[in-house]
């Protein structure tokens, strides 16, 4: 039996769309349909069954599915360990949180591109709640992401690899901007722009400044992709609040600036790489856990000298 169709059978179980998978996998339909034929051929069961344009396990393909994963991760494993002292090649399948992937995604690709051309790279955007479920599906390897979204649990193994400095940003020209001294509720008088503030953050930005309801009332447009963010304060008078890093280019170029306020408050963002437990170390996994820790280590200072 060859790993691959099991791979491919794992693909249309999460997708649960022909037509979905067989693009995931570079596939055309016809020949994911002959693969999963072939697999259902040599085990002698119905993995699949169609129901119209989606498609769903049979009771057999679900107990199938989980042997299977950890069949694929198993060799893996073997083949990444056996790779340690050549030529590192692979699929390394990482998932990121708004953050970090606003800010190390791209960064990210270019040195696999560079420094490791037989990694094949699958990376994956999305809110804590579809991350984790798709680190718990195996669909990803491991996850970078803000250290306080995560509900700790006995299998995940959580690394810390340092912190993304937050603050706030606006156009170059914004009428705070040229204000000697700017306070909290200043502030609030522009449309406030933000990713998903934790409960943690909104407690403590509440008690610091003393305001009177959640700083989260006030956000005007939330959404765990940062780029959309930047984009819109670089064009208004709106304000954005969050990761300061997402903003460098900008801030490089001239078109946008951190503000300081009065009494303000030092929130950096605690990031962490997270893989399940049950899953074996690999190059593939210190790969990418050292680049986070590289990247993080420089972008601050590099920020700061543009700031």
């Amino acid at each position: 039996m060859e790993t691959r169709k099991l791979e491919h059978f794992i693909e249309l179980a999460i997708t649960g769309s022909f037509s979905r998978a067989a693009s995931n996998l570079h596939l055309t339909q016809s020949a994911l349909s002959k693969s999963i034929q072939s697999l259902e051929a040599e085990l002698g069961i119905q993995l699949i069954e169609r129901m119209g344009r989606r498609c769903t396990t049979t009771t057999a393909g679900s107990m199938m599915l989980e042997r299977a994963r950890n069949l694929v991760f198993e060799v893996d494993n073997l083949v990444n360990g056996a790779s340690e002292n050549s030529d590192i090649e692979g699929t390394l399948r990482v998932g990121f949180g708004a953050g970090p992937g606003a800010c190390m995604a791209s960064s990210l690709v270019t040195h696999v591109l560079h420094d490791y051309p037989k990694i094949q790279l699958l990376l994956r955007r999305g809110t804590v709640q579809f991350l984790m479920s798709a680190l718990r599906d195996r669909s990803i390897d491991m996850v970078l992401i803000d250290t306080r979204s995560l509900a700790l649990s006995g299998d995940l193994i959580v690394e810390d690899v340092g912190a993304l400095e937050s603050g706030i940003v606006c156009r170059v020209g914004h009428p705070l901007a040229l204000r000697p001294s700017i306070g909290v509720r200043d502030l609030l008088q522009y449309p406030i722009l933000s990713t998903a503030v934790s409960d943690e953050v909104a407690r403590l930005t509440e008690a610091h400044f003393n305001l009177q309801r959640d700083i989260r009332s006030w956000t005007v447009v939330e959404s765990e992709e940062l780029e959309p963010l930047i984009a819109a304060v670089a064009r208004s008078d709106a304000i954005f609040f969050g990761v300061t890093a997402a903003a460098k280019d900008l801030i490089a170029a001239g078109k946008l600036q951190t503000l300081s306020i009065e009494n303000s408050m030092n929130l950096s963002i605690p990031v962490s790489v997270v893989r399940l437990s049950s899953k074996g170390d690999s190059r593939l996994f210190d790969i990418v856990k050292e680049f986070a820790s590289n990247w993080l280590r420089t972008s601050n200072s590099s920020l700061m000298a543009h700031a």
